[in-house]
């Protein structure tokens, strides 16, 4: 939601130009991670039952370094700052491809839809709500703070980039914790999906 912004208050880039690029990368990092979620997560669920989950963790966790490394960039490195941050979201955007059939794999068909729209319910209404006013809430007190360690009265655009720039981190540690999350649940899903199969059994021993 911010990196628009991000490039254009700390390193300088044209409203447009920011937009532009921000919007391009998110396609292409976004597509790619999903997809290639999608087709290696229908691999590794046949060599081990929590593969989906624990590929899951890895790139939550590789997307960390990326992330730190983008918004390190000296101020005035767009495209590097760019490509790095790009590397994380793709990374973060395999989640998609691994938890939403991993979802699948421990509910019977039956609980899908109702499974799905508790899931989408929770993620939007906690996460895709709260997520940008908390990092847009962050960046104002870091704002603040940088311009009151400064012995300034009025906060200007150099202690706005200041404190988008330091409210940026929360990504990266978000994405750690992700990762510590994702990895939870693969020591448990092989266990749910047995569960899942044995409900299945008995719905079929009942019907026949």
């Amino acid at each position: 939601m911010f990196l628009p912004a991000f490039l254009t208050r700390y390193h300088g880039l044209p409203v447009g130009t920011a937009g532009f690029w921000a919007g391009a990368g998110h396609a292409v990092a976004g597509v790619t991670g999903g997809l290639v979620a999608g087709f290696w997560g229908d691999r590794v669920i046949r060599m081990r039952r929590n593969g989906r989950l624990v590929w899951a963790s890895v790139a939550a966790l590789a997307a960390v370094p990326a992330a730190v490394a983008g918004i390190a960039q000296p101020a005035g490195s767009a495209a590097a700052c760019l490509v790095l941050i790009m590397a994380a979201y793709g990374l973060l955007n395999m989640y998609y491809g691994f938890v939403y059939p991993a979802i699948q794999d421990i509910v019977v068909p039956e609980l899908r839809g109702t499974t799905m729209a508790i899931y989408f319910m929770a993620m939007y209404l906690c996460g895709a709500s709260f997520g940008p006013v908390i990092t847009g809430r962050l960046s104002d007190v870091l704002a603040r703070n940088a311009a009151a360690a400064a012995g300034s009265t009025t906060i200007t655009e150099v202690y706005r980039a200041t404190g988008l720039h330091d409210a940026m981190y929360v990504i990266p540690l978000l994405s750690a914790g992700l990762a510590i999350v994702l990895f939870a649940g693969s020591r448990t899903v092989a266990a749910d999906m047995s569960r899942r199969d044995t409900r299945l059994t008995a719905m079929r021993s009942h019907t026949a």
